[in-house]
């Protein structure tokens, strides 16, 4: 007679198969869904990030560049306008070496939007030297060097070296003279004057240089009265061309007058 329990065992094995092939059919439906699922959302991150531009930029602390010549030196390419790639740029990129630029932050401030912040090199005056010009700072320290002499920035002569090497310090008879130069420049500025050229004479008396005019203004003595002295008279002598002489300034004379000598006809 044969045994229920075999019979039992015969007929569930078939059954028992058909349910373990079900079971694997889902799982690597299962599988396939989920690899589906990471394959698009790869593809949407990927193109999200790669379509994902900067539209607008900030750009402060520039008085050398304007907004876009800066943006155009640090964002050169096309992939610099990518957002995710400005913000590796960022945080592990290699700054771009600008000239009269000291150094530069790029943050990126939303999605489409990043904000540029310019430390510029402190330029005293420039130098010519073997056919470039070379500038220097407060210290007398070359900065820069360019074959292109710079808007605003002064030439000087008149001052004495051996030799130039950029990043270091000019070797002159008397250091104290760069600050001079630069507090000339600023007082300068202020006034919206930019002479040519700022000539020192041996006793370390100045000169400026402006067109067919020529200002003396001897040494350092009372600088921010002449320079306001200066602007004050440099509409009348528009067209003329001579050297006028600052160089007598005394703070207790009211109602000054200066000479000016029209070119040719020897000091006064």
């Amino acid at each position: 007679m044969r045994d229920r329990r075999d019979e039992t065992e015969w007929f569930s094995e078939p059954w028992n198969t058909e349910k373990k092939e079900r079971r694997r059919v889902k799982k690597r439906q299962r599988r396939f869904k989920t690899f589906g699922i990471v394959i698009l959302l790869f593809l949407f991150l990927f193109l999200f990030g790669y379509s994902t531009r900067i539209q607008d930029v900030t750009v402060i602390g520039n008085t050398r560049y304007t907004e876009e010549e800066l943006i155009s030196m640090i964002f050169p390419e096309e992939k610099d306008w990518n957002t995710f790639y400005a913000l590796y740029q960022e945080q592990f990129g290699k700054a771009k070496d600008i000239p009269f630029v000291e150094k530069y932050q790029v943050k990126i401030t939303g999605l489409h939007s990043a904000k540029i912040t310019v430390y510029e090199k402190s330029v005293a005056g420039c130098l010519e030297y073997m056919g470039s010009y070379m500038y220097f700072d407060r210290e007398g320290i070359i900065v820069e060097s360019s074959r292109e002499l710079e808007e605003n920035v002064p030439l000087v002569t008149g001052i004495q070296f051996q030799h130039i090497v950029m990043y270091e310090k000019l070797e002159v008879g008397d250091a104290g003279i760069f600050a001079e130069i630069l507090n000339l420049s600023q007082l300068l500025a202020q006034y919206e004057l930019y002479p040519e050229r700022m000539a020192f004479d041996k006793d370390k008396q100045v000169t400026l240089i402006m067109g067919e005019i020529q200002a003396f203004l001897g040494d350092s003595r009372y600088m921010a009265e002449k320079v306001a002295e200066l602007s004050d008279m440099y509409p009348a002598l528009s067209g003329r061309s001579g050297t006028v002489y600052l160089n007598e300034y005394r703070p207790d004379v009211k109602n000054p007058s200066y000479p000016f000598v029209p070119n040719g006809e020897g000091v006064p």
